[in-house]
């Protein structure tokens, strides 16, 4: 039943209260982001054995198709992105999509399981990219639209939890079943899990459903401000010592006082002039939401990092199996085993979440590129088969993981706190759809652009080069990733807004 039937229903669905809590709420699209890491990181042991034995490609092609597979997947769930967002405001709930998004998980899945032929392969790798794109562009504003703002660092970091928890149990649980059952058991684990997230994005209720039944316990109301009225001050109306917002609602800008601030500035949508044809100028006045958005630096920032974030982690997915198999003699077993040390940090990212809603995004993110940075470094240097290289990779992983997910949660809740603010500056841009499913569709876009990115780069430097040279262009990528976040991320403060009023 869609959000439309149900918000035209006279009686109380069943259970409403606890079919649109927050805790359910949270719970599915941690369910719906575990599936995301979970079916995209099951065949990542399997495939470079399958793809010889199943599909009869050659040994030398394997590394060739491993990167077509995830660069398929990525663009996928980039061009995915966008769509569900618009799709999502345009049908008024973020609950359709997500349904839409699982069902096409299963026929990904389905095609993946029966197929022999590289090409079937990657059709369902495009299935399965594109199911992913209602994950992060309708599932992530839900729990959004959903939280309170205090508490949205820590409901995204238990979300992410759940996708790099998927990442976490799914090489290690397939690695396993493909080596003692073989292939097709391995996919009896997948569909278990996306036929429980189906029923979780069915039975949910959104809480703008729930305040047509409900006077009183509507969504959380983001603050709209009208023409002539000023953005509301933050909480106890300060950022750091004295400081606060003062807006200029005649020019769209804003400024903050004070030398100390670490508050990044504000979008600002240049002026054009002339009669000459402008693209920049024809964009803003064709896309005016998306122009608005992409003009703000902590913004871009943000998206940046995420980009950087995906790029690492996607490089190992591609590169890590044919390394170990090569230099230690590991098979699937060994491959998914190894993921365990690079995931293991997933299982704090709500911490994670916790520690950024204290000590504000850009510290937490930019102590994330600092470890990162380290741990790519000293990795260069694992090249032979020794115990010492074997616990040297185990524990450079491990804080190579730690380092990711510090910098993934506080920079995707940062994305959230730019919006509200943009859209407080410009109400007649947005109107009633917001801006949370446009800002993580640009998240989305941003994770599909690194699946494609991150695996071709580094599986060009690990065949044509070596594994050292593969590391040392991952470095490069968190150092540029860093300098957006220490310029214009948010600081302590970033979250704490009066505009928006908490929900019960």
């Amino acid at each position: 039943m869609d959000e439309h039937a149900l918000s035209t229903r006279k009686t109380k669905p069943v259970l409403l209260k606890l079919r649109s809590s927050k805790w359910l709420i949270g719970f599915t699209v941690f369910v719906a982001a575990f599936n995301d890491g979970f079916g995209y990181g099951a065949v990542v042991p399997v495939l470079p054995f399958s793809l010889v034995e199943r599909s009869g490609v050659r040994e030398k092609d394997v590394q060739f198709w491993l990167s077509t597979l995830l660069v398929a997947f990525g663009l996928s769930l980039t061009v995915a992105a966008p769509i569900t967002a618009w799709a999502g405001d345009k049908l008024g709930n973020r609950r359709m999509p997500m349904i839409l998004g699982s069902l096409l998980a299963l026929v990904g899945t389905a095609v993946f399981c029966v197929a022999e032929a590289p090409w079937l392969l990657v059709v369902a790798r495009l299935c399965q990219g594109a199911s992913n794109g209602a994950v992060y562009s309708a599932g992530l504003p839900l729990i959004a639209d959903t939280v309170s703002p205090d508490e949205v660092g820590s409901w995204m970091g238990f979300v992410f939890s759940g996708m790099t928890g998927g990442f976490l149990v799914s090489p290690f649980l397939a690695g396993i079943v493909y080596a003692k059952a073989g292939y097709f058991p391995v996919f009896i684990l997948v569909f278990a899990a996306l036929a429980f997230d189906l029923f979780l994005r069915i039975i949910i209720i959104e809480k703008k459903t729930m305040a047509r039944f409900i006077s009183d316990e509507g969504p959380r109301q983001r603050y709209k401000a009208r023409p002539n009225e000023s953005p509301p001050r933050l909480r106890n109306g300060s950022l750091t010592g004295n400081n606060h917002y003062e807006s200029d609602r005649s020019s769209g800008s804003s400024t903050v006082n004070g030398a100390d601030s670490d508050e990044p500035p504000k979008a600002k949508i240049p002026a054009t002039s002339g009669s000459k044809f402008n693209p920049a100028f024809w964009f803003r006045n064709a896309f005016p939401r998306m122009a608005t958005l992409l003009s703000s630096p902590r913004l871009s920032a943000a998206v940046y990092g995420c980009f950087t974030y995906g790029t690492v982690i996607c490089s190992f997915d591609a590169i890590l199996p044919l390394f170990v198999n090569r230099t230690f003699g590991w098979d699937s077993q060994g491959v998914g085993l190894i993921f365990l040390a690079l995931t293991v940090p997933a299982l704090a990212g709500a911490a994670f979440g916790a520690v950024s809603d204290r000590y504000g995004p850009k510290r937490v993110s930019l102590s994330g590129f600092a470890i990162a940075s380290v741990s790519l470094a000293l990795l260069a240097f694992v090249r032979d088969d020794s115990n010492i290289a074997k616990a040297g990779l185990t524990v450079l992983l491990f804080t190579l993981g730690t380092g990711m997910n510090l910098i993934l949660t506080p920079l995707a809740a940062d994305m959230l706190y730019e919006a509200d603010i943009i859209e407080e500056q410009n109400p007649d841009v947005f109107g009633d759809a917001g801006t949370y499913a446009l800002v993580y569709s640009f998240l989305c876009a941003a994770f599909g652009l690194a699946t494609s990115v991150g695996p071709a780069w580094s599986g060009f430097m690990f065949e044509d080069i070596n594994w050292a040279a593969a590391m040392v262009s991952l470095v490069a990528f968190c150092l540029l990733g860093g300098v957006g976040v220490f310029f214009y991320t948010g600081g302590a403060e970033a979250g704490k807004r009066v505009g928006l009023d908490e929900h019960v």
